[in-house]
């Protein structure tokens, strides 16, 4: 069914294809790309985004969940796919029946996987994480040896992939990320020496990429930064990145506003002055943050107009007083460029206390994907 929403999220695939050059040209020409396309790839459309990656060369892509995976199986795509985090025992069995390589954490889900791919007469690829400091996820670095040891007994398994994360790559000369790669890269030559074959080492996220070149090894893992925002805490003046994503909505009611009244829930704002207000059906449900309540503005008729009152779950009301042609229809800019004036996702996060991961993966599905080139 033709969606009849009137918000809707406009996809750039060729400025997603230039992020991928950018990022290529950052890196030496022998080195891998796993494009991160967890989460619906950042919210952009996991599918259309996997694909326009494959064209551009990537040679594995990341997803979080084993059901991520699969639903790009299903719409054919079959190129290399790592589940980044460790299922649960009772996804491994569809992992490995739909070709999906896994990042392991401990020797029992990496004997689990050989049990189902014995099963299957398969040889599945693995890719070891390893807990350098991030402490989450992985095979803990003091024993990291002797586990990855171990899993070269286990039958129908191969060992892909040695690799880590950084939880402050965005912070330039971090020595807390200069010790983990130490370690990391000390682990590497353990294993080296002592014969244990493995086909790539990957660290690097899009931060790390632009301040830690030094962890850029056979494969690195850019997320953020191919959807056009800048990963680390000191932008440049001019990115190279384009933005990848528009979201816009329209105008579905405009009134006059007396001054004394009270605007949404909670009564937040208070008109104090005679006020042009205009609806625009877009809430909290579709990701629009409810800290963005008298605290953001969108763009329209490339006027910047602030919001008034809370953000409601499907709505939120803004002061269009300074753009007196504004009329039921017109575009809303929430995230974008209109005229001279723009709106970026890291705006939007700032504004909200949060980051700009949040603001982009919580765009919700209400709003209707639109993919241009």
């Amino acid at each position: 069914m033709k969606s009849t929403s009137a918000t809707r999220v406009v996809v750039d695939l060729n400025a997603y294809a230039n992020n991928l050059r950018i990022i290529r040209q950052m890196i030496p020409g022998e080195c891998a790309v796993l494009a991160v396309v967890k989460a619906d790839a950042y919210g952009h459309g996991g599918v259309r985004i996997a694909r326009k990656a494959l064209t551009e060369g990537v040679s594995m892509l990341g997803v979080a969940t084993v059901d991520e995976g699969i639903t790009l199986r299903d719409a054919g795509v079959d190129a290399p796919i790592l589940v980044m985090v460790q299922p649960p025992a009772e996804a491994i069995g569809v992992a490995v029946e739909n070709d999906l390589r896994i990042m392991v954490s401990d020797v029992a889900t990496a004997e689990h996987i050989g049990e189902h791919a014995r099963r299957l007469n398969k040889v599945v690829p693995i890719h070891c994480k390893i807990d350098s400091g991030m402490g989450r996820q992985g095979f803990d670095i003091e024993t990291a040896l002797n586990d990855i040891t171990f899993l070269t007994r286990v039958s129908h398994i191969d060992i892909e992939g040695i690799a880590t994360h950084f939880p402050l790559a965005e912070t330039v000369r971090d020595q807390f990320t200069a010790t983990q790669l130490k370690l990391f890269k000390h682990l590497l030559k353990q294993l080296e020496k002592q014969g244990i074959p493995y086909e790539m080492a990957h660290a690097a996220n899009s931060a790390a990429i632009i301040n830690y070149p030094n962890s850029v090894l056979d494969m690195v893992r850019p997320g953020l930064m191919t959807y056009g925002v800048w990963p680390t805490e000191t932008p440049p003046v001019q990115s190279p990145l384009h933005p990848v994503l528009r979201w816009e909505t329209r105008i579905m009611l405009i009134k006059d506003i007396r001054p004394g009244t009270a605007i949404g829930y909670g009564r937040t704002y208070t008109v104090h002055e005679p006020m042009r207000m205009a609806l625009l059906p877009v809430g909290y449900a579709d990701g629009y943050k409810y800290k963005l309540a008298n605290n953001a503005d969108v763009i329209i008729r490339g006027k910047r107009c602030p919001v008034r009152g809370a953000v409601s779950m499907d709505q939120i009301t803004v002061d269009v007083t300074g753009v007196p042609g504004a009329v039921v229809g017109d575009t809303a800019t929430l995230i974008g460029t209109d005229g001279s004036q723009h709106i970026s996702a890291d705006e939007l996060a700032q504004r909200a206390q949060t980051i700009p991961y949040d603001i982009l993966t919580g765009i919700g599905p209400r709003c209707e994907r639109v993919f241009v080139e």
